[in-house]
């Protein structure tokens, strides 16, 4: 087998490694959504007006747990369109859908459940 072959095909896989390396770690692969922080939903039921969303990457997905008065919720997967983040969460039986959209310091959101549209606003909290 011809040796200058041999080497083409030897730069030419160590360049697509190089590149599949260099997009894992690129800034367009990181999202603003990563932490703790605290929301408030003012509208909100009694217990469930404050609280606190971890947002952590899980399996290559984008997962939240949202701790409330009144337990703890699993944001399964949270998906990006554009700057937009959706995901949902089921809350004593119903489903609840939530759209986030990261501002400067803060995160602004949008629950949906059972034909209300309540306004959530999340700040990080300091560690």
């Amino acid at each position: 087998m011809n040796t200058q072959l041999i080497k083409c095909f030897f730069t030419f896989c160590c360049l697509v490694f190089s590149m599949t390396a260099a997009a894992q770690n690129s800034p367009a692969n990181d999202t603003p959504l990563k932490g703790t922080w605290a929301y408030a939903l003012p509208d909100a039921p009694d217990g469930y007006e404050k609280g606190t969303i971890e947002f952590k990457q899980v399996d290559d997905k984008l997962t939240a747990t949202v701790k409330t008065a009144n337990g703890t919720f699993t944001i399964r997967e949270i998906k990006q369109v554009e700057r937009q983040y959706t995901g949902s969460l089921y809350v004593d039986g119903a489903n609840v859908s939530i759209n986030f959209e990261p501002t400067a310091n803060t995160i602004t959101g949008l629950a949906k459940v059972d034909g209300w549209e309540l306004r959530m606003t999340l700040t990080p909290v300091k560690e």
